[in-house]
């Protein structure tokens, strides 16, 4: 297919989850981890950290009780939520998601279009219109269990031919203002192919492109969880439970994977979880195309890949004095050389022998090598990145530099783009840039000293 024309550059654009609440079903409650105004906080931190740049904060537990409640139906914005001057929870949504403008965010959500369950209202006109998921008997198959409920999943060609995608989607597009954001990231978006009536994995593909186009037709992208290129009865994830329900009615499966074309390039952008995509993949498709948080360590060890953010907010909660530090060294060493490598066409890449160090060395563009044995980045010679020191720019005009050191590193550090002589040196702090001084670039270089885990920005003056 010819690609979507997308919404944002995910290569070139900051997108990350944060993680809101949990469901307590038994006592239908919500265990709250970040509220809508500690969210807003966190975004404006974060825009200071960030320098200003285009941001997608995608909102994990904002539906129902919290995460993984009501799906498909996405409808119910978690009251627990809300701020207290606000008349209802959607209000404080509202709100969050128009004051996050102000700090370059685009505040969109977590959802899902694949799990269903049987509290939901909708449960009875899914399961009569066979839009679940059916045992060879005609009876529901339970696949999963999420927080101590039976979760089914979708059947896709149902849903899509019986309009009841469409009804759900709609509502969901009513409360929240996702045709604004432009983005919203659907989770878990694989095939499950149904025993009655039977359908095939081409059937299921087939009506979850209609899903996505319609989703595009609203003019909205869509990021998602995984690389999907499913095959018949799941061989392609040994250990996922859709393969276990195919193995109780179909017997023993094949024991190797199996490998399809990635059935949404060109729908789906990005994704969290890459482990499918081999390197053939991303050397042949483009990262605007096709881009991840790379969870295979071969890849991210040479392409780095977007920062995941939500693992930093559920380990360290609110306090600042605990997710700032964590995150300045996953932005400086993660996210920055991702977007720089980003700049450049991917040209080839080779394995290096055990003498070598190991591991991928990739040749992009413009001289840049990218080397996993010692994580490093050079452009024609010069070093820019070595282990977590680091010196890259963050602009394509060559105006602002990041810089980082996470032991620590006194000298000079290679700047052979930069497009100034002069340079205002600051510390990056979640309350803003701290101003340290000045500096020159002499012959593409410049003199300094970093201390351990602290995150520098350079800016021409």
């Amino acid at each position: 297919m010819t690609p979507y024309k997308f919404n944002y550059d995910y290569s070139k654009t900051m997108w990350m989850k944060m993680f809101l609440a949990s469901p307590d079903f038994e006592h239908n409650t919500s265990n709250v981890c970040i509220n809508f105004e500690q969210a807003l906080d966190i975004i404006k931190a974060v825009d200071n950290l960030t320098q200003g740049i285009t941001k997608i904060i995608y909102l994990v537990g904002w539906q129902g009780l919290g995460h993984d409640d009501c799906y498909p139906e996405m409808e119910v914005v978690n009251k627990f939520l809300k701020r207290d001057c606000d008349a209802t929870a959607r209000d404080s949504f509202r709100w969050l998601f128009e004051e996050a403008k102000k700090y370059h965010t685009v505040v969109s959500v977590h959802g899902n279009q694949s799990d269903e369950y049987s509290t939901n209202a909708s449960h009875k006109e899914m399961v009569d219109a066979h839009a679940v998921v059916m045992n060879p008997d005609g009876t529901p198959a339970v696949i999963e269990r999420f927080y101590g409920r039976d979760a089914y999943k979708i059947s896709y060609k149902q849903f899509w031919e019986s309009g009841l995608f469409k009804k759900y989607w709609d509502r969901f597009c009513e409360v929240i203002p996702v045709k604004e954001a432009g983005t919203v990231h659907l989770d878990n978006f694989c095939i499950a192919e149904s025993f009655c009536p039977r359908t095939t994995v081409e059937e299921q593909d087939e009506a979850r492109n209609a899903m996505l186009d319609y989703i595009r037709s609203q003019g909205i992208d869509v990021t998602s969880e995984y690389t999907y290129r499913e095959t018949e009865y799941r061989c392609d994830y040994l250990d996922h439970p859709i393969r276990n329900f195919y193995a109780k009615h179909v017997g023993e499966l094949p024991k190797t994977e199996a490998r399809s074309h990635i059935r949404t390039l060109g729908r789906i952008p990005a994704t969290w979880w890459t482990d499918r995509l081999t390197m053939d993949d991303l050397m042949e498709n483009p990262a605007s195309l096709l881009s991840g948080h790379f969870t295979d360590k071969n890849h991210s060890d040479v392409f780095y890949g977007s920062m995941h953010g939500e693992d930093i907010w559920i380990h360290c909660g609110t306090d600042q004095e605990k997710w700032v530090p964590l995150f300045i060294r996953e932005f400086c060493t993660q996210q920055v050389p991702f977007f720089y490598l980003n700049r450049y066409d991917r040209l080839s890449y080779k394995s290096l022998s055990e003498e070598e160090g190991g591991g991928f060395e990739v040749t992009f563009s413009d001289g840049v090598i990218s080397r996993a044995c010692d994580h490093s980045i050079t452009k024609n010679g010069a070093l820019l990145k070595q282990e977590e020191d680091i010196m890259l720019p963050l602009d394509e005009e060559n105006t602002v530099y990041i810089a980082y050191s996470h032991n620590g590193r006194r000298g000079k550090w290679n700047m052979p783009d930069a497009a100034f002589t002069r340079g205002e040196i600051c510390e990056i702090t979640a309350d803003g840039n701290k101003y340290l001084g000045t500096c020159e670039v002499v012959d593409g270089a410049v003199e300094l000293e970093i201390k351990a885990g602290q995150g520098i920005v350079i800016k021409a003056v």
